[in-house]
């Protein structure tokens, strides 16, 4: 079964461009109305700007977020008063809990602000500011909410919540919250998304380990930093310079749940990295931009072509030489939602040395970001050669009547839009693949690989990797871009740069973790859960293969695996 990640809506029978199109309304509609619902207010942002920095490009400038919380040998503590410790929410829902809200062994809950007045909650966390995670969450709420500080900056500024009940944890340290230790580390997901790392006391002497993903788009070093993190005794701190450093560490304790974005829990959903894509897109407006020879051929008919159209039959070589008068400026445009997508269109900026333009709600959610190198590269003229609009803009007609308007302020003759969303798939693209995954394979297909090669780690992962698709990722360069709308003056290109981890990536990610329950936190039909078993089993048989060869060197095949994969 395949649902829609916003409304659960079966899409297993609508073609891949129907799929794309129920899902992008939904999200535009869940925009539009968390607009609706925003009254405008002069909030003033509790995070600090950071001093000016040389740009080296978007990773550079995102980099610089979440990087002013001082770093010392304590365990910050967030204890709240006696008084204060039973939130009243803002209204009764009418839907029960779902058990996977709620953080076992704790008084806590995760992304659960829809679901009305909880007696037990004396903690809400929130792993980031998009409204499927905040909904629910009004100016009145008055429960203790944990979050980064970007987060935090988001929900003052955009619900209006009480500071007093919005509490920022520091990133990459191990916090007291109420007797529970919690770590965040960035998700790879939106500006402040966070992967929590809960360890709880037991009375028994015992530790109860919770790693609660949110949305994240799963790499490497998350697997690295959630290792190194449980290596390091409770009652000692975990440090930024620890966490970032990603060291290998071994031994490391069982996680008891791990609640995972199952978003994209399908085979099918074979996408490339976000690197690749952002690199193709950026070096492409570059060509658009800076080879005057090239003008888009857009009176030729896709459909009509019976081969899949490649980039270079959307651009043919003029004989004529550009002149003072054929001057064109060709306009950069990236659909966004509230908050996401940062990472490609600074890139895009960067590659072409321009500004970017973006209405004035925008701004100020980017000014929550925290960064003085973003809001520097900000234009409040429509002039600037790059603009950020709703997703729901990125369609021919309202980018027909947006180049009008912007034609107003800059002579632009043409408007190139992208459209970034995991969802931009199609039948027999690039990066999808057979419409239906195989099943995984059983326990006895593990054991007898196991048998055939324990004494060769390396051999034994790439063969558990082939039967359990960890390599499945796609490639994605200039050549992968293909238009899906044009007009004389509008082409708009779909691209497949996601935020939520593939199905690859996913796989890998839970491989590399020994966890005793694996939690999806986006429904997923039971064919596809049981690729989540499979995966546990394979990390059951690395322990296996680590005890008959030395655990240190099968380690260090497996980080060299995953760090590798594609």
């Amino acid at each position: 079964m395949v649902e829609c990640p916003v409304c659960s809506a079966e899409l297993l029978e609508m073609s891949m461009e129907q799929a794309e199109e129920h899902v992008n309304g939904c999200l535009d509609r869940s925009v539009l109305e968390e607009k609706k619902r925003i009254k405008k207010t002069s909030i003033k942002i509790i995070s600090k700007q950071e001093p000016t920095m040389e740009i080296r490009g978007a990773k550079a400038v995102l980099e610089e977020i979440e990087q002013t919380e001082p770093d010392t040998e304590e365990i910050p503590q967030y204890d709240i008063p006696l008084e204060k410790a039973s939130p009243q929410a803002s209204y009764m829902s009418k839907h029960p809990l779902p058990s996977y809200k709620r953080m076992p062994h704790t008084t806590f809950t995760v992304d659960a602000f829809k679901y009305g007045k909880l007696d037990f909650c004396t903690g809400y966390f929130l792993t980031h500011f998009h409204s499927d995670h905040y909904g629910g969450l009004s100016r009145g709420f008055t429960g203790h909410i944990y979050c980064s500080r970007i987060t935090a900056n988001c929900v003052q500024y955009r619900i209006g919540v009480d500071p007093q009940f919005i509490h920022a944890l520091p990133m990459n340290r191990r916090c007291n919250v109420q007797g529970v230790f919690v770590t965040f580390i960035d998700a790879n997901h939106c500006p402040g998304a966070v992967i929590i790392v809960f360890e709880i006391p037991q009375a028994n002497g015992g530790m109860a380990r919770i790693v609660h993903t949110g949305d994240f788009r799963a790499s490497p070093d998350h697997v690295k930093q959630i290792l190194q993190i449980l290596a390091v005794e409770h009652n000692q701190p975990v440090r930024p310079a620890m966490v970032l450093n990603k060291l290998n560490s071994y031994g490391s304790p069982p996680i008891d749940y791990l609640y995972l974005d199952t978003t994209y829990l399908q085979p099918t959903y074979a996408f490339p990295s976000q690197s690749q894509v952002v690199q193709a897109v950026a070096e492409f407006c570059f060509k658009v931009n800076s080879d005057k020879t090239y003008l888009p051929n857009l009176q030729t008919k896709s459909k009509q072509q019976k081969k899949p159209m490649q980039l270079t039959n959307w651009f043919k070589i003029t004989s004529k030489a550009p002149t003072r008068t054929s001057k064109r400026r060709v306009l950069f445009v990236v659909g966004s939602y509230t908050i996401g997508k940062e990472r490609l269109f600074i890139e895009i900026a960067q590659r072409l040395g321009a500004r970017i333009y973006v209405a004035a709600a925008k701004r100020r959610m980017l000014e929550c970001l925290g960064s003085r190198s973003l809001l520097q590269m900000l234009s409040d003229s429509m002039s600037a050669q790059v603009h950020v609009v709703e997703m729901s803009r990125v369609n021919m007609r309202g980018l027909t009547e947006y180049l009008e308007m912007a034609q107003k302020h800059a002579p632009f003759s043409s408007i190139v839009a992208f459209r970034p969303t995991g969802w931009s798939h199609a039948p027999g693209a690039l990066y999808r693949q057979q419409p239906r995954g195989p099943d995984p394979p059983g326990p006895a297909v593990l054991q007898q690989l196991l048998a055939q090669n324990n004494q060769d780690p390396a051999q034994l992962i790439q063969h558990l990797a082939q039967i359990s698709l960890l390599q499945s990722d796609s490639q994605f360069t200039i050549d992968s871009l293909k238009p899906r709308g044009a007009s004389a003056s509008v082409t708009i290109f779909p691209v497949p740069y996601s935020e939520h981890s593939s199905f690859a990536e996913l796989g890998r990610f839970v491989c590399s973790l020994n966890t005793k329950h694996v939690v999806p936190t986006v429904s997923c039909d039971a064919a596809n859960a049981r690729w989540l078993q499979h995966w546990q089993n394979v990390n059951a048989l690395f322990a296996q293969a680590a005890k008959s060869t030395q655990p240190e060197l099968f380690s260090n095949a497996w980080i060299a695996f995953i760090s590798n994969a594609k």
